[in-house]
């Protein structure tokens, strides 16, 4: 009677198995320099009420050449990866590339720079007043940073985006909640057609806005239980890049 130990003869057998090398993506150091620009530089971007508390834009929250330079350092560092989802009854049809990184410090520093302009009203302007109200509560942003590209055909269905309870930047050892989503579009103007972002007030007689957004501009928009219904517009031709975190409070 003979007995093999088969499990023994395997693992002599096999290779040992190699370790995952997944890259950790930077972001360049003109990102990280964002909180100096603003006492460098006479212009500062200013933020602009389109619904009442429920959308305000930042035209030029970066810069072009930001914009360009985060572009490229997503297409040679970030593995995107093509997320189409088939319309059901819990989620909106959804065809885009994506990628997400978990970094504490990135966004803790991209939150130094959206705080300042957000809290900033040096000549007590009557509609800044109800923008700094409505954030001076706000603890950091969501530390999954989100980038998102639409080429042609690419598009997100009508949708609601949720509040999540996430950390809260730098240290990470503290949660909130977030209630408004941040969409910075690091291309815009005429390097896409359609791409807009649909919101659908629901107010009578009030018609759907869609805002096709400028090169650098930032977005947020309410989210959770106060979260206007929306969508991504069918991309026609070129494609439109994106940068998503989320605007944090406390629990």
């Amino acid at each position: 009677l003979h007995t093999f130990y088969l499990p023994f003869i395997l693992s002599l057998s096999m290779p040992p198995k190699k370790k995952s090398s997944k890259t950790i993506y930077k972001f360049p150091q003109s990102f990280h320099d964002l909180p100096k620009s603003l006492s460098k530089n006479y212009y500062q971007p200013e933020p602009e009420s389109i619904i009442n508390d429920q959308i305000i834009i930042i035209k030029n929250f970066f810069n072009k050449d930001l914009c360009n330079e985060l572009i490229k350092s997503f297409e040679t560092q970030l593995n995107m990866e093509t997320t189409p989802l088939i319309k059901s009854k819990e989620y909106a049809a959804r065809f885009n590339d994506r990628s997400s990184m978990n970094d504490l410090l990135s966004a803790n520093i991209l939150w130094q720079y959206l705080q300042k302009i957000l809290l900033d009203n040096p000549y007590n302007d009557e509609d800044l007043n109800e923008i700094n109200q409505i954030f001076q509560d706000a603890v950091g942003l969501n530390p999954q940073l989100r980038v998102y590209r639409y080429t042609r055909g690419h598009h997100f269905g009508k949708h609601y985006d949720d509040s999540v309870i996430c950390p809260i930047p730098p240290q990470g050892t503290k949660k909130g909640y977030t209630k408004w989503t941040l969409l910075i579009y690091l291309t815009g103007d005429e390097e896409f057609k359609g791409g807009g972002t649909i919101f659908y007030p629901e107010i009578k007689n009030i018609k759907p806005l869609n805002i096709h957004p400028n090169k650098g501009m930032a977005l947020l928009h309410k989210h959770g239980v106060d979260c206007l219904k929306h969508e991504a517009e069918m991309v026609a031709n070129g494609a439109k890049w994106v940068l998503r975190s989320d605007v944090v409070f406390p629990i």
